[in-house]
């Protein structure tokens, strides 16, 4: 793969520019990133806040085959956050203070630190993914009910654009193995980083709300969660919340 970074001092979203960029027909291999952004956004049109310094970029994909492609990329994305955190955080005594959690979030002492947003587009003939990826980096953002973290608070930050390269390095190699092994080496991947097998969790919905133990990963990525009754549901979509 040969990435090509472009750099912005300030953006709106880093995810449009490159769906523009994607709907003109530019190859993949792009990556867009923002030193600030104004219109960050997360999954279910949620605000991702950027005040600055953190890390806000976007990647293009023309995957061969999309529906596997899209299917194991928010497992994938997740493992990369993780071990490109790990990269910048020293060996600490005891266990890391990273977890991830379904489907794409990192979460530092069980608090969001980075997530992931998927999009896709384009003509059956020349499809396009677009992963957005946001990360706290020198600090996290002040949102009334929720509690986040930044990496600054485990070591010394490294500027957004050493992470974004790592983390694209990490992508890179990961992609490798999807496209050589398929998904069952991601999802292991992402399970030993995950809440363990049997952690209390809820799934919230729009208008659900179901508590139960985590059970692993199906082979589509499906979280399983085993209900009070004993009955293991896999679950497609929702918030997690763990206890």
């Amino acid at each position: 793969m040969n990435w090509r970074f472009e750099y912005h001092e300030t953006l709106g979203s880093t995810s449009d520019l490159c769906k523009i960029r994607a709907e003109a027909g530019e190859p993949e291999y792009l990556a867009v990133q923002a030193f600030s952004q104004t219109s960050g956004r997360g999954t279910r049109g949620r605000t991702w806040t950027d005040p600055g310094g953190n890390l806000a970029i976007s990647l293009l994909f023309r995957p061969v085959d999309p529906a596997t492609f899209i299917a194991a990329l928010p497992f994938l994305a997740a493992v990369t956050l993780y071990e490109t955190a790990m990269h910048f955080c020293p060996a600490t005594v005891g266990p890391t203070p990273f977890m991830v959690k379904w489907p794409n979030d990192l979460l530092l002492d069980g608090r969001k630190m980075a997530g992931v947003l998927i999009e896709t587009g384009g003509p059956q003939s020349m499809p396009w993914v677009v992963v957005g990826i946001g990360a706290n980096l020198t600090q996290a953002p002040e949102i009334l009910g929720r509690s986040l973290a930044a990496l600054s608070e485990k070591t010394a930050v490294p500027s957004a654009k050493a992470f974004g390269e790592i983390l694209v390095a990490q992508i890179e190699r990961w992609t490798a193995i999807l496209a050589k092994q398929g998904f069952a080496p991601i999802r292991a991947a992402w399970l030993a980083r995950a809440h363990p097998v049997g952690s209390r969790l809820a799934v919230q919905g729009c208008e659900t709300y179901i508590t139960g133990s985590f059970s692993g990963l199906d082979a589509q990525g499906r979280l399983l969660l085993t209900l009070p009754n004993g009955e293991t549901i896999p679950v497609v979509t929702g918030d997690i919340l763990l206890d």
